[in-house]
């Protein structure tokens, strides 16, 4: 499969089409999610006649058409998948990793989560635990609000990732078994060392991390390999994610695995999972 016929961006990395590169500062942030791709989600779903699911303001979000294709990736490889089967996948692939995380926890925190949707379908499996969201948009705060507001078990707050503390940690006791998750959010942030600074504060509260993330320092010597890891320049995108964390002495790595679901093959979820060291 060809990549350029599903996606302008080879021809742009190639400097073929005109493209500018822009730094990933809170403002760009800003501008490319809450007063864009969260104010026209907010508005379709003020829009709607009667109940609108999250999954259905996630379509719109995408713009899935059911009967067109996509490309996708999987360990490196393309895939044609039918747009609708997309949620799907992705679910699948949130679910694998962790349904048996939340099993033993008792309140799940997803920081950079939009309007929550990651979670939403977590708690599909999980209708007694407690999901707490922390979000800079506050257009995604408020699309929350109306998605949930029959579900006191899932909240969404305002929460950025450059504060001194996080708010939805902050709810939490400090003897509660707490899963934390991010999904395509550290990635806004060029360098994640001020998210780890930050967190280390929660580690008493903290029994496993999980990113959904772009880990950059997977991309290596293939062709598509090449178009990632210039993707991920161009868009000031973070690379430093899995070295930070390798350096960290107070806290175990337990699961590294690549390219789980692109559903931009230049910009792939991979997974890491990590906890707290603990002290005797």
């Amino acid at each position: 499969m060809e990549l350029p016929q599903w996606s302008p961006w080879p021809a742009r990395l190639l400097g073929l089409s005109e493209w500018h590169a822009r730094r990933r500062t809170t403002e760009k942030v800003n501008n490319e999610y809450d007063l864009d791709k969260y104010a026209r989600c907010l508005a379709f779903l003020k829009e709607q006649k009667g109940t609108v699911t999250p999954l259905e303001v996630r379509m719109f979000e995408l713009r899935i058409d059911p009967s067109k294709t996509m490309c996708i990736s999987h360990k490196g490889t393309l895939y044609e998948l039918q747009q609708d089967k997309l949620a799907d996948a992705n679910a699948s692939m949130l679910h694998d990793t962790l349904d048996s995380l939340i099993q033993d926890a008792d309140m799940v925190v997803e920081l950079g989560c939009g309007y929550g949707y990651p979670s939403w379908r977590l708690h599909q499996h999980f209708p007694k635990k407690r999901f707490i969201g922390g979000e800079l948009s506050r257009n995604a705060v408020e699309i929350a609000k109306i998605l949930y507001r029959d579900d006191p078990l899932v909240t969404v707050q305002i929460c950025d990732f450059y504060d001194s503390v996080y708010q939805p940690l902050e709810q939490c006791p400090k003897d509660a078994k707490i899963v934390l998750f991010t999904r395509h959010a550290i990635e806004q942030m060029p360098s994640s060392a001020r998210f780890l600074k930050t967190i280390t504060q929660y580690f008493d509260r903290l029994s496993a991390v999980v990113h959904l993330e772009v880990v950059s320092e997977f991309n290596e010597h293939s062709l598509l390999d090449l178009l990632r890891q210039r993707y991920t320049t161009a868009n000031d995108y973070n690379n430093d994610l899995l070295q930070l964390l390798r350096k960290r002495e107070d806290i175990e790595i337990t699961r590294v695995s690549y390219d789980e679901v692109g559903q931009n093959p230049l910009n792939p979820t991979s997974v890491i999972i990590w906890k707290p060291r603990r002290t005797a």
